[in-house]
């Protein structure tokens, strides 16, 4: 409770100094317009590789609010074109754990030479700066601004390449490295080239600026000076188990990027810097005192009272009962709910002996109950790509509906979801633990 009375009054503090903000008398307010331009784009630090930045630039408009001679508040809107380069130490191997065509796990490896990426990206960032300007000769003036921007990054455009690339798989299950056989997506790639895109997550920045003002209107005055940027939290939003190219099980013909900038294998902290030359044109904007207006007097309104009309009593109505309908126990429903439907191998959606005793018993009980519906969701171990345990744990689902249907049990009764790796039954380590995160869980729905 006092919590909450404190947090009320902080608003209520903050409203008010808001509100006396705006109302105090000003100098002047001033509305600018700016280009600025310089090294611009993704600062990483990586073990095993190296990133450059490339010539940025930006535009942007803005609103000053000077509530002294000196000092005012900024902000607005900037757009910002950023682009860096990213190259891997050649002899760097790159693994993560895929399935391939036949559902047997294994470990990717991929090994490039001369691997480099041109990455390029468009954002948008609102700033929030404080500004102190002074005069330092009738025309001239010293300007500097402190403050914070926040960066919303559009998609990062990345140009992926190099002179060769070795695809292998290791299996542990039986001690195996192939690593020349295209049919199946391992060999030598030579030549290679691909783009693809990236996504990015918003950042905090810290921003500076400095330079000199020169008066050349009465209203107008321009900038001259340097700023700086530099992120605070990361930008490459993280991407768990992934290669630089993605595993195609159908050849090697048309390997396609994944990108390095997500990959925390590769690149361990990913912040934002720019810096450069700045130009801004600022408009001087005229605001005089209004005179208060006196609002007059109205008399008050008379109100008439209007009778009160009593409603009518409403006729009640008589329901007719609804037929009672057979439920289920809550034995019943612990021996469908309860015990999730094991699928202890890796990719497979085949319905053992075991499962197929325990689905006949679960289709008898829901034909009991014609108006229960059941909602039928496949998992998966975290072996393999997100996308893939997606289809295998359809495909268990679906091999579960399939079993009842055939037991009799209408389709328009079950719904099937897949959830895949994610909201695992226990941890994925140690390995023993995977098998019991391969299931299908069963979930009534009561009917109307």
């Amino acid at each position: 409770m006092g919590s909450n009375l404190n947090l009320q009054e902080m608003k209520i503090k903050i409203t008010i100094a808001v509100l006396a903000l705006f109302n105090i008398s000003i100098e002047a307010q001033e509305l600018n317009f700016k280009i600025n331009a310089g090294p611009s784009g993704i600062l990483y630090d990586s073990s095993i590789g190296d990133g450059k930045l490339k010539f940025g630039g930006g535009i942007g408009v803005g609103y000053t609010y000077f509530f002294s001679g000196h000092w005012g508040i900024t902000a607005g809107v900037d757009v910002t074109y950023s682009q860096n380069s990213f190259g891997l130490d050649n002899g760097t191997t790159i693994s993560s754990y895929e399935v391939d065509d036949q559902t047997s796990a294994f470990e990717y490896r991929v090994t490039p030479t001369n691997y480099k990426e041109d990455q390029h990206f468009i954002s948008a960032a609102i700033p929030l700066m404080m500004q102190y300007r002074t005069s330092i000769a009738s025309q001239t003036g010293l300007y500097f601004g402190f403050g914070g921007k926040i960066l919303f990054p559009g998609k990062q455009t990345v140009k992926a390449s190099a002179s060769e690339l070795q695809l292998s798989g290791y299996y542990p299950d039986v001690n195996l490295l192939v690593d020349d056989l295209p049919s199946h997506g391992f060999g030598k790639v030579t030549d290679w080239q691909d783009k693809t895109a990236v996504s990015l997550d918003p950042a905090f920045l810290l921003s500076a600026e400095t330079g000199l003002t020169f008066r050349l209107k009465e209203r107008t005055q321009l900038y001259t000076g340097i700023y700086i940027d530099y992120g605070l939290t990361d930008l490459a939003k993280e991407t768990p188990n992934a290669n630089i190219v993605a595993y195609s099980p159908n050849g090697i013909d048309n390997i396609q990027a994944d990108g390095t900038a997500g990959n925390r294998k590769i690149v361990q902290e990913s912040r934002y810097f720019s810096a450069g030359i700045q130009l801004k044109l600022g408009f001087s904007l005229a605001k005089g005192r209004p005179e208060p207006v006196q609002a007059k007097a109205e008399p008050p309104a008379q109100t008439q009272t209007a009778p009160i009309q009593q409603a009518a009593p409403a006729q009640q109505k008589i329901a007719e009962a609804a037929p009672a309908r057979k439920e289920l126990t809550a034995e019943e429903r612990s021996y469908i709910e309860k015990q999730p439907l094991a699928f202890q191998e890796i990719g497979s959606a085949k319905v053992t002996p075991e499962l197929a005793s325990r689905l006949d018993k679960i289709a008898d009980i829901l034909k009991a109950d014609k108006d229960t519906e059941l909602n039928i969701t496949g998992y998966t171990c975290d072996i393999g790509t997100q996308q893939r345990n997606l289809e295998i744990g359809m495909k268990r689902a679906q091999a579960v509906s399939d079993y009842l249907q055939n037991k009799g049990i209408e389709s328009n009764r079950m719904h099937l979801f897949s959830k895949g790796e994610s909201e695992p039954l226990v941890p994925n380590t140690p390995a023993e633990n995977r098998p019991l995160n391969r299931r299908v869980s069963l979930i009534l729905v009561d009917g109307k």
